[in-house]
């Protein structure tokens, strides 16, 4: 008997039991969907943290005010970091630059546009160690002595789905809320490039503006925070270790690379748990496909028993029988991809890696994830459900390439 004789009796008693067939098959796309989603969204998340940590540089700390709560959930800052901070923190081997910053939220309007970002107040030489691979799109950096200029992202000149558009030199409006509350207006001395998310701040929306004009537009002489940077990578952890000695759990401190480790630990274990949920459910549609076969083999007994009376060989029944498991598993694992495929956007869209959804005027782009699909990725959803699918139904295909003839022939 033929190959293609064999696969052509298969589809037809495919097609003869279309609703069993069906089902099986839905059970096989949803198992190989399923994982083929949760692994590339994973990776997609590690890679884009990981991109996000070179942004800000492997040898980088991140040094902010330890909150204590109180009941109620409100909470109280234990200690303000100032000037004598940055100070004492650079004097601790193996730190090269220490940058204090202000930090704070507000709303960014002029024209038609309202956009809800972040107010940072820097100096503006040191935006550039701060922000790997930052620059300027048009226009130049706040003067350190000019409190009314100001530069913005790219997201807020260029805001999605809107006519007006920041130019150099124009007037734009910034309210802040909480206890600095009030409107400022300030003049846009440059522009920044597209650059994305940097941990926890888009700087795309963002509005900078220099140290010496935060400090009076917040009322308040001490800082946000300070990123202290390392003369090497080796020395983040010493470093941190350093900082964490002299004040206690006055001070927050946060290592980028330790972020990371403990992001992809995290992703590794959920990708692996519902990794799992997907792999039951392709165990699931294994035992609908053994079930499916077996009742095949019972209502085919007579026309088994035929075939072997034609002088039909043991393995030429046992291929008949397997080769329909063979096509289930190609069909639901080509399906399985393309649907893991579309599947893998949609969770990308879901996952909290840039902080929350696009609001009006905000560059959505920043806020998903690109899933990642590798060769090895794509090979392993489209050949394991196939597999699964032909050691579910080969015992079924060997039971029917034993059976007597006879006997066969014999059955009502």
């Amino acid at each position: 008997m033929r190959t293609d004789d064999v696969f052509k009796l298969a589809f037809k008693a495919l097609r003869d039991r279309k609703l069993r067939s069906f089902l099986t098959i839905l059970g096989i796309m949803i198992g190989s969907a399923v994982i083929l989603a949760l692994i590339a969204s994973s990776s997609g998340l590690s890679v884009g943290i990981q991109a996000q940590v070179e942004k800000i540089g492997a040898n980088t700390l991140t040094v902010s005010s330890a909150r204590q709560f109180f009941g109620g959930g409100s909470s109280t800052q234990s200690y303000q970091l100032s000037q004598q901070d940055v100070n004492t923190m650079k004097s601790f081997q193996g730190v090269s630059e220490v940058i204090p910053y202000y930090s704070q939220r507000a709303t960014i309007s002029y024209g038609s546009n309202s956009i809800e970002g972040e107010l940072i107040g820097v100096d503006g030489s040191a935006l550039f160690a701060m922000y790997k691979g930052l620059s300027l799109y048009s226009g130049n950096l706040p003067d350190s002595y000019d409190p009314s200029a100001a530069a913005v992202g790219y997201s807020i000149a260029f805001p999605t789905g809107s006519s007006d558009q920041l130019t150099l030199n124009q007037m734009l409006s910034i309210t802040l809320g909480g206890p600095t509350s009030g409107s400022l207006t300030f003049l846009v001395k440059g522009i920044f490039s597209a650059y994305g998310r940097v941990l926890f701040s888009d700087i795309d929306d963002t509005i900078f503006i220099s140290l010496q004009s935060a400090e009076i537009l917040l009322k308040t002489q001490y800082f946000s925070g300070l990123y202290v940077m390392t003369n090497t990578a080796a020395d983040v952890t010493t470093v941190q270790q350093e900082i964490e000695t002299y004040y206690g759990d006055q001070v927050r401190v946060m290592n980028a690379g330790s972020m990371l480790s403990s992001v992809e630990s995290i992703t590794s274990q959920m990708t692996l748990f519902l990794g799992s949920i997907g792999a039951v459910s392709l165990f699931v549609a294994a035992v609908g496909i053994t079930n499916t076969m077996f009742v095949s083999v019972m209502e085919r007994t007579r026309e088994i028993g035929i075939l072997k009376a034609l002088g039909y060989r043991p393995r030429q029944v046992l291929g008949m029988f397997l080769s329909e498991a063979v096509i289930s598993g190609i069909v639901g694992g080509v399906g399985g991809t393309m649907l893991g495929y579309v599947l893998s956007f949609i969770i990308g869209g879901a996952l909290p890696m840039s902080g929350g959804f696009a609001g009006p005027g905000r560059n959505a782009s920043s806020t998903t994830l690109t899933p990642v699909f590798t060769p090895e990725l794509i090979a392993f959803s489209l050949l394991f459900p196939i597999g699964i699918a032909v050691l579910a139904g080969l015992y079924p295909a060997w039971r029917a390439s034993r059976m007597n003839a006879v006997v066969a022939l014999k059955y009502e």
